[in-house]
């Protein structure tokens, strides 16, 4: 039986081709030949990956199969390499052409699923303004990336129908995280972000508010969401947080 191999389209920044960046990585199961349409999956594991300027060439989402925190490092957009952590089970999502760099130094367990636009628009009627996150976790995304990565394993045994099923979720799902998104002003966070981090701040007033854990909601590192929340807001998370506190112990 011939060794698998990776199928998962990536390309240089600029570039149009395909290039081979996981030719080192283990394949388990794909589903290249279960005739799904607009979408492709893979499972599998690799001990390291150090890639700069790449781009996919349809969206790209990836769950987390290790057992522990996967720690490795990724270049923001001002350049600097910054520590990210995904949690098991957590989500990476990257929109079609637009870069990312990656040093991964040690071994990941993965399902990749590549989706493509134009079927996800055909299927919900609109495109999504995905935004790039790291360690995202998903009360929807992430059990249909577990029933897809299973789907995988045992031999696309569903058929086709539960492809398109998982592509109308997904597609949907995308809308409501990314749909009305605004560009982040340079340096700074999308409203999608602060929504999400000001949600959760209102909701955690009585209890501990770290900085760290605020950066892992929107998948940023700590010292990057520090500068980019005060960027858009114009102040420091603490100051936020105070004020907010502030605020409230006035209304009570």
């Amino acid at each position: 039986m011939s060794q698998l191999k990776s199928e998962l389209a990536f390309a240089k920044q600029g570039g149009k081709d395909a290039v081979p960046t996981l030719q080192h990585a283990r394949i388990f199961a794909t589903s290249k030949t279960y005739g799904w349409d607009g979408i492709y999956a893979e499972v599998g594991e690799n001990h390291g990956w150090q890639v700069e300027g790449m781009v996919p060439v349809a969206h790209y989402i990836a769950i987390s199969r290790d057992t522990e925190d996967f720690h490795f490092k990724v270049r923001d957009a001002a350049g600097v390499w910054q520590c990210v952590v995904m949690k098991p089970g957590s989500l990476w999502i990257q929109p079609a052409h637009q870069a990312f760099s990656f040093d991964v130094q040690t071994m990941s367990r993965w399902c990749g699923v590549i989706v493509q636009p134009a079927k996800l628009k055909a299927l919900v009627g609109s495109d999504s303004a995905i935004e790039p996150v790291i360690g995202l976790h998903d009360d929807v995304l992430s059990p249909v990336m577990q029933a897809i990565c299973a789907e995988v394993l045992r031999g696309g045994t569903s058929g086709r129908k539960f492809a398109d099923a998982m592509l109308a979720v997904i597609g949907t799902q995308l809308l409501r995280l990314f749909g009305e998104a605004n560009s982040a002003p340079k340096g700074g966070i999308t409203g999608r972000q602060q929504r999400i981090v000001t949600d959760h701040i209102d909701s955690q007033m009585e209890g501990d508010i770290a900085v760290a854990d605020l950066a892992e909601l929107v998948g940023l590192s700590e010292a990057h969401f520090a500068r980019a929340f005060k960027q858009t807001t114009g102040q420091s998370p603490h100051k936020y947080v105070n004020e907010r506190r502030l605020e409230r112990g006035k209304r009570l």
